[in-house]
C-alpha cells in the first residue's frame, strides 16, 4: 500500500480550480482519469445551454475517454480527434462565411502527394477550384489548423457559435501538438475566453518529426494558466518510477533507504548481439527475469532487433519481432485501422473484440451492422487494394468519421506486406522485441533495453529514454554498453546526494 500520495494535493487542487488548467502528468499518472473527473464536474456546474469538448490526437484516445466517462458522466458532450474537431465544427460550416460563396463546406480531406502545396495561397485556390482540402509539403506546417484559425477569426458567426456552445475544452496529449494547432487553441482561450483544460507530458513527445513543438510546455508557461502536476505513477513499481524521476522528474526523486532489485543494469561491453541469450539465461536461472511472465527487449533499429530474435530463437526461445507498421505512423485514426488490422489478420480476435476496442455502442444490432461491414476482411482473397478501398470507407461512412486516402494506402501496405505480419499477432505473444516507437502507449512486466540508444549524458533521446524506461511494470533492464550512460547514471546520482548506487539499481559485472 502507498502512503498518501506525493502529488495528492495537486490532484485536489485540479478538481477545485475554475480557471484554465495545464496538467504536466507522468507516464502512468491517471491522467484520463482526473480528466474525465473534472468533466463530470464542469458538466454538473453548467446552468445553461453550453457543453464541453475533449479533443483527442488519436481514437484510441477518444474511444478511452468515452469509455471511462460512461461510468460518471450522464449529461451529453463532445468527443473528437483534433482534426475530426475543427474540420466539423469550423471549417465546414463556415468556410463560405469566412471565404466568400466560391468556397464550399462539401470538400474532401486528401493527403496524397499531388494534393499537397508549399505556401497556403495554393491550398486555398485547391479547395476553391476543386473542393479539396490537402496539406503542406513540410509537415511541420499545418494546413489545417491554419485554415481553422483563419476562418475563425474572419466569421464572427463562427465565433458566436463556438462561444454559445462550449464552456470548456478538454485537451489531450498536448506535448504532441504543433504551432499552429497551438495558436488555433490559444485564440478560443485569449479571445473567445474559452476556458482550457490541458494535460499532456513534455517527457513523452517523441514525435517531433511530425512537427510537434519541442518547448511547447515552455511556451504554454507564458499563458495565464494555472499549472499542476502529477507525478505518481500508478503503472511501474516504485524502484522503476523513482529511476525514471532521477533523469525526468527530479523533484520527485528520492534516495531509496534499501537495496534495489528491480532496476538492473548489466555491463555490456560487446558491440554486437551474440551474448544476449546466455546472458538471458543467467537472468532466468537467477530469478531475476521470469519467462512466465511478459519479456519485451526495446531495440530501436529494426535490423538490431531482427538478430537480436534470430539469436535468441536459435537457442530455443520463443521471441516476435514486432514491426512498427504504416498505420502506427501517429494517424488520427490509426488506432481504429490498427484494430481493423488485427481483425483481418488475427484469427482470434472476434467482432466482439473489435467492438470492445474501438468503444462503439455494442448492441446486437450495431454489431451486426459492422460485422456486415468488415466481415469480408476475415478472408484472405479479400485483402486486396479494391476490397480495401470499400470496406473502410463503409465503414467510415457507419461511424461518421473521415478516413483519408493515405491513412487507406497505410493500411493496404500494413496488412498486405508480409513484414508486418507479427504486428497483428502480438498480443499472443508474451516474449517480443519491438522499437521504442511502437513500445508507446504499452505497458510489459519485464523490459530490456540498450544503453547505446538513450545519448542522455548529451541531453539527446532524453523522450525515448523516458518511455522505454516507463513501459515497465514489475522490472527495467539496461544493458550497459556504453560507457557514457554508465558514467551519467552515476554523477546523476552524486548530484542529488546518492553514492551507494545500490539504492539506485542493481549492478551485475557481466563477465561474458
Amino acid at each position: 500500500m502507498r502512503s498518501k500520495l506525493v502529488d495528492q494535493e495537486a490532484r485536489d487542487n485540479i478538481l477545485k480550480d475554475d480557471n484554465s488548467i495545464l496538467v504536466s502528468a507522468s507516464a502512468g499518472s491517471g491522467k484520463t482519469t482526473i480528466m474525465v473527473k473534472k468533466m463530470c464536474i464542469e458538466l454538473d456546474q453548467l446552468t445553461d445551454h453550453r457543453t464541453i469538448a475533449a479533443i483527442t490526437f488519436t481514437v484510441k484516445a477518444t474511444d478511452e475517454i468515452k469509455r471511462k466517462a460512461q461510468q460518471s458522466i450522464k449529461k451529453p458532450f463532445v468527443v473528437m480527434t483534433n482534426d475530426s474537431f475543427i474540420e466539423n465544427e469550423i471549417t465546414r460550416p463556415f468556410l463560405k462565411d469566412a471565404f466568400g460563396p466560391d468556397f464550399s463546406g462539401d470538400f474532401s480531406v486528401e493527403y496524397g502527394n499531388q494534393y499537397k502545396f508549399t505556401v497556403a495561397t495554393q491550398g486555398l485556390e485547391q479547395l476553391k477550384s476543386k473542393n479539396i482540402l490537402g496539406s503542406f509539403n513540410d509537415n511541420k506546417n499545418n494546413f489545417k489548423f491554419k485554415l481553422a484559425l483563419a476562418i475563425i477569426k474572419r466569421s464572427v458567426a463562427a465565433q458566436e457559435y463556438i462561444k454559445s456552445k462550449y464552456a470548456t475544452l478538454f485537451i489531450d496529449e498536448y506535448q504532441d501538438s504543433d504551432k499552429d494547432m497551438h495558436q488555433f487553441f490559444m485564440y478560443l482561450k485569449n479571445e473567445l475566453n474559452i476556458k482550457i483544460f490541458i494535460v499532456g507530458d513534455a517527457k513523452q513527445a517523441i514525435y517531433l518529426w511530425r512537427g510537434a513543438v519541442s518547448n511547447i510546455f515552455e511556451i504554454l508557461a507564458r499563458e495565464s494558466f494555472n499549472s499542476y502536476e502529477l507525478v505518481t505513477n500508478f503503472r511501474c513499481h516504485k524502484e522503476i518510477e523513482n529511476y525514471a524521476n532521477l533523469f525526468h522528474n527530479t523533484r520527485y526523486y528520492e534516495n531509496q533507504d534499501n537495496m534495489v532489485n528491480n532496476v538492473i543494469l548489466i555491463k555490456y561491453p560487446s558491440r554486437t548481439f551474440t551474448n544476449i541469450p546466455k546472458i538471458l539465461s543467467n537472468l532466468i536461472d537467477e530469478n531475476t527475469i521470469n519467462l512466465n511472465k511478459e519479456v519485451t527487449i526495446i531495440s530501436n533499429v529494426n535490423n538490431h532487433a531482427k538478430r537480436i530474435v534470430e539469436l535468441l530463437n536459435s537457442n530455443g526461445y520463443d521471441f516476435v519481432f514486432i514491426p512498427r507498421t504504416p498505420i502506427d505512423e501517429g494517424l488520427p485514426n490509426g488506432y481504429l485501422l490498427k484494430e481493423l488490422g488485427m481483425f483481418a489478420k488475427n484469427t482470434t480476435y472476434t467482432i466482439y473484440d473489435f467492438m470492445e476496442k474501438i468503444g462503439v455502442d455494442e448492441r446486437p444490432q450495431t454489431r451486426v451492422e459492422i460485422n456486415k461491414i468488415i466481415s469480408s476482411l476475415k478472408k484472405a482473397d479479400n485483402l486486396v487494394v479494391t476490397k480495401i478501398e470499400e470496406t473502410i470507407s463503409n465503414l467510415a461512412s457507419y461511424l461518421g468519421i473521415t478516413v483519408g486516402p493515405d491513412e487507406v494506402t497505410k493500411f493496404c501496405q500494413s496488412v498486405c506486406d508480409p513484414q508486418y505480419e507479427m504486428a497483428f499477432q502480438m498480443m499472443e505473444k508474451k516474449h517480443k522485441v519491438m522499437t521504442v516507437y511502437a513500445s508507446k502507449g504499452l505497458e510489459f512486466d519485464q523490459v530490456i533495453s540498450f544503453a547505446r540508444y538513450y545519448n542522455i549524458h548529451n541531453n539527446d533521446d532524453v523522450q525515448n529514454h523516458y518511455v522505454c524506461v516507463t513501459r515497465a511494470k514489475e522490472k527495467f533492464i539496461m544493458m550497459i554498453d556504453t560507457t557514457e550512460y554508465h558514467d551519467h547514471v552515476l554523477s546523476t546520482a552524486l548530484t542529488y546526494g546518492l553514492s551507494d548506487s545500490s539504492r539506485l539499481f542493481r549492478y551485475i559485472d557481466n563477465e561474458l
